[in-house]
């Protein structure tokens, strides 16, 4: 069920050179929200310049094309997809495969209990079937912000999200690329201080065509460099508002 006028979820797929999974990601996702009997939009926010058959697949099933604006990181996509956003709540997921979307229902149906839901790979029940040394990497990324920057959940990285579609579009973000993923996280905390966070247990997949888009090298030093930014950002935030 779609709606022009007012969508009860946006659903946000960033996505670069991601054809050959879009053909079976999207009509899997609408079956989903068909089941759901919810009115949605989907936005597939792709590179600035098409770089595959992206746009005619988007037009085939029926989905909202965006190129995305700024630039051609993550951070670029996801901003741009917030943006065109009109639904009351966002649903943002990988457009690799490795956010199944027979996972849906179950974020959908926590909404009531929280104001920000996450496939969580990091509590009971969860998992990711990566190779150990994202699995490691990811683990410490994940430990490191939550010890310093406070966050009351255990999966900070995992862009599986349901948003307050509201809390999210009053957000001012500036991260670069993936690590955007952190600050909305903090920024929301901050900004809706009696902030309802509930974690789904998730089992991360690989993805199922193409390649990452991930240097780890330089995944690693970026975040380094984000920790920092976030830890000053938020010692300003709490000496401002004790």
């Amino acid at each position: 069920m779609t709606s022009p006028a007012s969508p009860e979820v946006s659903i946000i797929l960033p996505s670069y050179e991601e054809a050959d999974n879009l053909r079976w990601l999207i009509p899997a996702l609408q079956s989903e929200l068909r089941e759901l009997g919810v009115c949605h939009e989907i936005l597939v926010v792709d590179a600035e310049v098409p770089r595959d058959e992206t746009p005619s697949i988007c037009k085939e099933f029926g989905v909202d094309y965006v190129p995305r604006q700024g630039g051609s990181l993550y951070s670029h996509a996801l901003l741009t997809g917030i943006a065109r956003s009109r639904g009351r709540w966002i649903l943002c997921m990988d457009s690799d495969g490795s956010h199944p979307p027979r996972f849906v229902p179950e974020l959908w149906s926590a909404r009531d209990r929280a104001d920000l839901v996450i496939a969580s790979r990091y509590v009971g029940g969860g998992a990711t079937q990566n190779p150990a040394v994202l699995i490691f990497l990811s683990y410490a990324v994940n430990l490191t912000f939550r010890l310093v920057l406070g966050f009351r959940c255990r999966d900070v990285s995992n862009s599986f999200r349901l948003y307050r579609g509201d809390y999210l579009r009053s957000l001012e973000l500036e991260c670069r690329n993936f690590d955007i993923l952190e600050e909305i996280l903090l920024k929301m905390q901050l900004r809706y201080p009696d902030l309802s966070i509930e974690e789904v247990p998730f089992t991360f997949e690989t993805r199922k065509a193409g390649k990452t888009k991930r240097d780890l090298f330089a995944f690693a030093l970026g975040y380094l460099g984000t920790l920092g930014r976030l830890h000053r950002l938020k010692k300003a935030a709490l000496g401002k508002h004790p």
